[in-house]
C-alpha cells in the first residue's frame, strides 16, 4: 500500500520561469521620424511678425534648435531614447506655445515663407521598400506627431526596463505612454478632428497616430503593457504569490487587450489594416495567454483552499487555453511560423504546457486517491476570478505658455507678406489671402487671460476645454 504522507505536496510545486516571460511579453514599436528632406525653419516663417519681438524670436529660434535635434537623434543609428525623449520634452511646449500665439492673435499671424510639416508613421507598417510620408502645414499636426512620437520614445524605454528585469520602472513608463495617448484621443485629436472639412479624406490618407480611435485604442494597449509589468513584478519577487490577486491582475490584461483591438476595428479599421500583422498576432497570443495564467492561478489558490475539483476544471481548461488553435476562428493560440517573432516564446510555451500537465496529473491522482471531489466540467461562474484593471495612467499634462507676441510694429511694404494666419486657418496655413491690420499691436494677453477674457464668456463661467473647444472650432485640418 502506497505511504500517501510521503507524496510530495503538488499545491506546493512553485509556478516555473516560463510564466514570467510569457506574462510580460510586449511589442517595440518603431517612432515617428520626420523626412530628413524636410528643412523648415520657425525664424524663417515667422521672420516679419517675430523679428521686432525679442523674446518670440528667441522662442522661433529655440523650436529650430530642438527640432534640428530631434532630427539628429532620429537619423542616429544608435538611437538613445532617452535623449530623443528629452529633447521632445522640451520641443512640445515651444511648438504649442507657437501655436497659441497664433490662435489668440490670427490678425497678425503672418508667414513669409510656408510651414511644411513632413513625417513617416512609427506604428503603420509598410511592406514596400519606400515609405510612406505625409505633409501638413497644420501646426497641430506637428504638436501631435511630436507628443506621439515622445510617448513611442518612452514605451522603448519601457521595453529596455523590462528586458533589464526593472518591472516597476517598465510599469510606469508604459504608464506615461498610456497618459499621452490619452491626453491625444480624449481631448487634443477629438477637439481637431471634429471641425476637419476633410474629415473622411484624411481618415483615410493621415497618419494612425493622427487618428482618435489609434490613440484611444493605444491607451487601451499600455494600459495592460504597465499591468503586465505589475504582474511581472509581483511573480519575481521570492516565495508563493497570492495566486487569486495574480489571476484577477491577468484577467484584466486580457481585458485591455481585447478593448484595444474592439476599438481599432470599430474606431479605426483602415489603419488597423496598415499594422504589422506580427504585431496583431502577438496581441492575439497575449489575450489568450493572459488568460490561460489566469485560470493557472485561480487553480493554485482553489486547489491551496481545497476546493480540489475546482482547481482541476480550471487548471484544465487552462491546458486547453494553451492549445494552438485549429482555425483561425477557434480557441487557443495562434499558429507560429518557424521565423516569426513568436518563435522565441516556443520554448517558454512549451515549458509551461509542461508544468501544467505535470500539476494536472498530480492533482488527479491526489484527487482520485485521497480527496475524491467532484471535478466539474467547467469552473462555476461563481468561482471566476472577477477581472482587476489597474488603469495605470500616468496624466500627461500639456504645458501652456503665455502666447508671444507677434506683427511689425513699423509701417512696411505690404507685398512682402506671403502667407498670412486667419483665426480660421492658422492651423491649417492653406489660404492665401492676406490680412494687413496688423501693424502697431498691442502685446498679447497671457494664457489665462485670453481663456478668460473672450466676450463670449460675459455673464457666465467657462472651463479652459470648453472655450478651447469654441476656439478649435475655427480650425482646419491641413
Amino acid at each position: 500500500m502506497a505511504d500517501y504522507d510521503s507524496l510530495p505536496d503538488a499545491s506546493a510545486a512553485p509556478h516555473p520561469d516560463s510564466i514570467l516571460r510569457l506574462a510580460s511579453a510586449v511589442h517595440r514599436f518603431s517612432i515617428p521620424y520626420i523626412n530628413p528632406e524636410d528643412q523648415l525653419s520657425f525664424e524663417e516663417s515667422f521672420k516679419s511678425c517675430s523679428a521686432n519681438h525679442q523674446n518670440t524670436l528667441s522662442v522661433m529660434r529655440e523650436a529650430d534648435s530642438r527640432r534640428q535635434e530631434i532630427k539628429k537623434n532620429m537619423a542616429d543609428g544608435k538611437l538613445s531614447h532617452a535623449a530623443l525623449s528629452q529633447a521632445l520634452k522640451e520641443y512640445i511646449p515651444s511648438i504649442n506655445q507657437i501655436l497659441l500665439s497664433c490662435k489668440f492673435q490670427p490678425e497678425v499671424a503672418r508667414l513669409d515663407k510656408r510651414l511644411v510639416f513632413s513625417w513617416y508613421s512609427g506604428i503603420e507598417h509598410i511592406k514596400s521598400k519606400k515609405k510612406r510620408n505625409f505633409d501638413s502645414e497644420a501646426l497641430m499636426f506637428e504638436l501631435v506627431l511630436s507628443l506621439s512620437t515622445y510617448a513611442l520614445s518612452e514605451s522603448n524605454l519601457g521595453c529596455d526596463s523590462c528586458i533589464d528585469g526593472d518591472f516597476p520602472q517598465a510599469s510606469r513608463q508604459f504608464a506615461k505612454t498610456a497618459g499621452v495617448f490619452q491626453q491625444l484621443g480624449e481631448d487634443l485629436l477629438p477637439n481637431w478632428m471634429a471641425n476637419s472639412k476633410q474629415h473622411a479624406d484624411m481618415e483615410k490618407e493621415s497618419l494612425a497616430e493622427t487618428r482618435v480611435g489609434v490613440c484611444v485604442a493605444f491607451t487601451s494597449l499600455y494600459m495592460a503593457m504597465a499591468q503586465q509589468m505589475a504582474v511581472a513584478t509581483i511573480l519575481v519577487k521570492p516565495g508563493v504569490p497570492n495566486y487569486a490577486l495574480v489571476g484577477k491582475l491577468c484577467s484584466g490584461i486580457a481585458e485591455d487587450l481585447d478593448s484595444f483591438v474592439s476599438t481599432l476595428r470599430s474606431k479605426s479599421p483602415v489603419h488597423m489594416s496598415r499594422m504589422d500583422p506580427s504585431f496583431l498576432t502577438l496581441i492575439t497570443f497575449s489575450i489568450n495567454v493572459q488568460r490561460a495564467i489566469s485560470l493557472y492561478f485561480l487553480a493554485r489558490s482553489l486547489w491551496t483552499a481545497s476546493e480540489y475539483g475546482v482547481a482541476i476544471a480550471a487548471l484544465s481548461e487552462a491546458t486547453v487555453a494553451m492549445r494552438t488553435r485549429s482555425s483561425p476562428t477557434g480557441r487557443g493560440l495562434p499558429e507560429i511560423e518557424p521565423n516569426g517573432p513568436l518563435q522565441s516564446l516556443v520554448g517558454e510555451m512549451n515549458g509551461f504546457r509542461l508544468h501544467m500537465g505535470s500539476l494536472l496529473n498530480s492533482w488527479e491522482r491526489d484527487n482520485s486517491l485521497v480527496y475524491f471531489d467532484k471535478v466539474p466540467p467547467s469552473v462555476p461562474s461563481n468561482k471566476a476570478l472577477k477581472a482587476i484593471q489597474l488603469k495605470k495612467v500616468v496624466e500627461y499634462n500639456l504645458e501652456m505658455r503665455d502666447p508671444l507676441p507677434l506683427g511689425a510694429t513699423v509701417e512696411r511694404d505690404e507685398s512682402t507678406v506671403a502667407t498670412s494666419l486667419g483665426v480660421g486657418d492658422f492651423d491649417d496655413m492653406t489660404d492665401d489671402s492676406t490680412d494687413r491690420s496688423g501693424d502697431g499691436t498691442p502685446p498679447p494677453p497671457n494664457y489665462d487671460e485670453a481663456m478668460m477674457n473672450d466676450p463670449r464668456l460675459v455673464g457666465r463661467e467657462r472651463s479652459d476645454s470648453e472655450l478651447a473647444r469654441e476656439l478649435d472650432a475655427q480650425l482646419n485640418v491641413r
